[in-house]
């Protein structure tokens, strides 16, 4: 962390009127001056982290989706006819892409982690990680495939349908063995988690139960987080937040006083622009040009907490609002 000297605004905690000073000084500047917090990095490294999450968790979803749609198209097997070639292709090409999204977004949080790890002093991170993944030969082995699928070859997973005696029937998408070119060059762990699986690797299987331990993993990482540094985050995106009221205040005042009241236009022709559906049906069912219609407009809009009385009664005054 930087000394107190380094930081342009002066020394930690920066007060509300440093800030609303330094948009007066040079609004261009003001949010350059506040990047020099501490949180910033941090809150960054956190939104991406929760970024890749997203693409992890949704390529798991939408692997299982996509087996619930193969098994019922192929329920009869109907799909596995020449004409149906083609569909049959998409289900493997989708698959495929999938695989790759999985494992590469896999080690892309695996890394993120480990970076965000090394910034900030997380009590039990080590253990945890050694307990879930280092020594975890399903986590090996999604290492290695990570390296083929992006190094080497993108693999082509291929169905397999069975039939029980009862006449139920299962589908599934595997990788086999004589599929992993390099095999006999990934690490131990991971050629156990191959030996381990001789018939083949269920690729629906594999991605659920691994999907379950990352999440499990990053709860609890964005939790301990959250008590180490969750202050100083927090401190960042105050600062953040009141440059952009401030900043945000002026630019309406300007719009509403020389624009909306000065050339006598009408606000509420523009409200779509800014609220939703839903949010409009909203505020249509309070009374009209009421205080407390606009009182509930200026909620929805005001993101920053940027409206003061004074920007009030200039945006009352603009909608010709009355407490009638």
């Amino acid at each position: 962390m930087s000394a107190p000297s380094e930081y342009s605004l002066g020394p930690l905690p920066w007060k509300d009127e440093i800030l609303v000073a330094a948009v007066w000084r040079n609004f261009r500047q003001a949010q350059e001056w506040v990047n020099e917090h501490p949180g910033r990095d941090l809150s960054e490294r956190l939104d991406s982290l929760r970024a890749v999450q997203r693409i992890f968790d949704r390529s798991a979803k939408r692997f299982a989706e996509e087996l619930v749609r193969f098994h019922e198209a192929s329920r009869d097997g109907h799909l596995f006819c020449r004409k149906r070639r083609p569909d049959l292709d998409a289900f493997e090409e989708g698959f495929r892409e999938l695989l790759y999204v999985f494992a590469s977004s896999a080690m892309t949080l695996v890394d993120q982690a480990r970076t965000l790890s090394q910034k900030v002093t997380l009590p039990g991170y080590s253990d945890r990680v050694d307990r879930a993944f280092a020594s975890n030969p399903e986590h090996r082995f999604i290492q290695e495939l990570r390296v083929d699928v992006i190094h080497v070859t993108l693999h082509r997973p291929g169905w397999q349908l069975t039939s029980g005696w009862a006449g139920e029937s299962t589908s599934k998408f595997m990788l086999w063995l004589n599929q992993l070119s390099r095999a006999s060059e990934y690490n131990l762990q991971a050629r156990q988690f191959v030996r381990g699986h001789a018939d083949g690797i269920d690729l629906g299987r594999l991605v659920a139960d691994y999907a379950e331990k990352v999440r499990g993993f990053h709860d609890w990482l964005h939790e301990a987080v959250e008590v180490v540094v969750g202050d100083t985050i927090a401190d960042y995106r105050r600062c953040t937040k009141r440059i952009k009221a401030v900043s945000s205040r002026s630019w309406w005042k300007i719009i509403l006083q020389q624009v909306v009241i000065s050339g006598k236009r009408d606000p509420y022709t523009y409200l779509d622009q800014y609220l939703t559906d839903e949010e409009l049906a909203e505020v249509n069912l309070l009374p009209h040009r009421s205080h407390r219609q606009v009182d509930r407009i200026i909620e929805l809009v005001d993101e920053y907490g940027a409206c003061d009385e004074d920007l009030r009664k200039v945006v009352h005054r603009a909608f010709g609002a009355s407490n009638a």
